[in-house]
């Protein structure tokens, strides 16, 4: 016996997905890494939207003129002791533009903001979602992580 999914249901699905797809834009999907200072911070993807933050207790908009920018960062402790990592030093910076992040958000299926700095111990990871506030007309061309600087290649 054959499974078929209903006309409607496809069409829902293609919508949703298309819907989705219209209110992001890929911009770097290329992780890069750097090191310094006994630390290693990954840039894993960047993308110009959705422009709404949804979490467990925040709703995020960008202002007027603005759009978010969301980054998947994983930061790791090459130290041999416990270090604290602030993610507000993980600048995104364009022509005369730098932003520290909006939100820091746990990375995880839902939606969920977590603390601005954390305590690594040594050889520990995390990966993290920061999203930023960024001009519209404007594309970011690197993070930078105190004396990490992460390249946003543009589009080849």
């Amino acid at each position: 016996m054959r499974s078929m999914r209903s006309v409607s249901t496809m069409v829902l699905l293609g919508m949703w997905l298309g819907g989705f797809s219209a209110c992001t834009s890929v911009l770097m999907n290329t992780p890069v890494s750097k090191s310094a200072d006994g630390w290693v911070v990954t840039l894993g993807q960047v993308t110009k939207g959705p422009d709404e933050y949804v979490g467990e207790r925040v709703v995020m908009n960008p202002g007027t003129g603005d759009a978010l920018i969301w980054t998947v960062v994983t930061v790791r402790n090459d130290s041999t002791q416990e270090e604290t990592f602030s993610y507000d030093v993980c600048v995104l910076e364009a022509k005369g533009e730098a932003r520290q992040p909006l939100i820091v958000d746990r990375h995880a299926d839902e939606n969920s903001t977590t603390d601005r700095a954390e305590s690594f111990d040594p050889g520990q990871e995390r990966t993290r979602r920061l999203i930023y506030t960024f001009p519209k007309a404007q594309r970011p061309t690197r993070m930078r992580c105190g004396k990490i600087v992460l390249p946003v290649p543009g589009p080849r």
